[in-house]
């Protein structure tokens, strides 16, 4: 399995202006073969801060969406975003143990 995180910190009024590329990139990539969850959320502390939040099966299944058709219109709408920081990154992980609640959701 793997997981993919991270944060991107956006200028004031970036994330509200992008939502529309990104709710069409989340549809299409929890679509996807190998894509077990994928999800972006605005922190509740600071709404200019988008986390990343992706599971995969595989690093092939991560590769095959990071060269999709859907990446790269995502791409392009971030290309005139105002992006004052970015990380995001891959593990390598298996599911250790349940914290709260029922279950793997």
């Amino acid at each position: 399995m793997i997981i993919v995180t991270g944060q991107v910190r956006f200028a004031e009024g970036e994330i509200a202006r992008l939502t529309p590329a990104f709710r069409m990139n989340i549809q299409a990539t929890r679509a996807e073969a190998g894509c077990a969850r994928y999800a972006y959320g605005v922190d509740v502390a600071d709404p200019n801060l988008l986390h990343v939040v992706e599971e995969w099966s595989d690093e092939e299944a991560v590769n095959t969406h990071m060269n999709s058709p859907h990446m790269t219109d995502l791409m392009t709408a971030l290309g005139s975003a105002k992006i004052e920081a970015i990380s995001i990154v891959a593990y390598e992980a298996h599911f250790l143990k349940t914290l709260l609640g029922g279950g793997r959701g």
